[in-house]
């Protein structure tokens, strides 16, 4: 137990690749299921996260809950998880969901290769999209009392992917956000995926909407500031009054008008 109890805290980690050959969109759905029964019952949860069980219990504990109900390679993954030692309980749900999404992408470039995972980047930000220019989308998306169900079918009418990964995140997106909006959750998917295909995405808003020569000149100017070719994502917001917003990762680069105004305002102490 001592040994057990002095194991040290680290980022869980999964090797994808080690599983990416035989993966499913089948497979990623069977971890959300996975992860819908850790988030659901704490005593569970608890179990697979505590830190005075030994790491090959916590895998074992997996193995003997969810063998034969569930694809091998769905429950090694969670085993694997599992047998590292979590900060959060939240963390090993969190862990899951980015490995069901990573599954995902690795599904569709068995499929299509890399144009197949740039396709999934795109309609996951397309859904968005659609998401973010109508409040009412928004509203029935994140009202309490309709069902997870519901959500779904709504998304279905509403979407345009022809992908069965997409359609899958999508449609996890709006249902099980796990207290997330779904827009950003749909965000954080494609920029998961967007990682596997060890590209980022620079999130651009505008006081107003730029012409297509515009967006062009900004991508070739960013992709040459990271050094990378980004993916982007154009949103309007007239808040900013003028100039621009970019956000790629954790990175902001306020060029905005308001930015500068409330520089000013603290400068002058108003």
């Amino acid at each position: 137990m001592a040994e057990a109890s002095n194991e040290p805290y680290r980022p869980l980690t999964v090797d994808v690749d080690r599983w990416a050959h035989g993966a499913s969109a089948e497979i990623s759905s069977q971890l959300f299921e996975i992860l819908d029964i850790v988030d659901g019952n704490g005593t569970l949860r608890r179990a697979l996260t505590d830190p005075s069980r030994s790491a090959e219990d916590r895998a074992r504990l997996v193995h003997t809950l969810l063998d034969g109900k569930a694809h091998e390679v769905a429950v090694d993954i969670v085993a694997n998880l599992a047998s590292q030692r979590s900060a959060t309980e939240r963390q090993l749900g969190d862990r899951i969901e980015r490995t069901a999404v990573l599954l995902a992408a690795a599904a569709a470039e068995n499929r299509g290769g890399v144009e197949a995972l740039e396709s999934l980047v795109d309609e996951l930000l397309g859904f968005k999209s659609m998401l973010d220019r109508s409040a009412d989308v928004q509203w029935a998306f994140s009202d309490p009392r309709a069902s997870a169900q519901a959500k779904v079918t709504l998304a279905r009418r509403l979407m345009t992917a022809q992908s069965e990964e997409a359609r899958l995140l999508v449609e996890r997106a709006v249902s099980e956000p796990r207290g997330a909006l779904p827009g950003r959750l749909l965000e954080q998917f494609a920029q998961w995926v967007a990682d596997r295909q060890q590209r980022g995405i620079a999130r651009v808003q505008t006081a107003r909407p730029l012409r297509e020569d515009q967006v062009a000149k900004l991508r070739d100017g960013l992709n040459r500031l990271y050094g990378r070719d980004l993916k982007l994502t154009t949103e309007t917001n007239p808040a900013l009054v003028g100039g621009l917003r970019v956000r790629v990762g954790e990175e902001i680069i306020d060029g905005s008008v308001t930015h500068r105004l409330d520089q000013l305002q603290q400068r002058i102490g108003a």
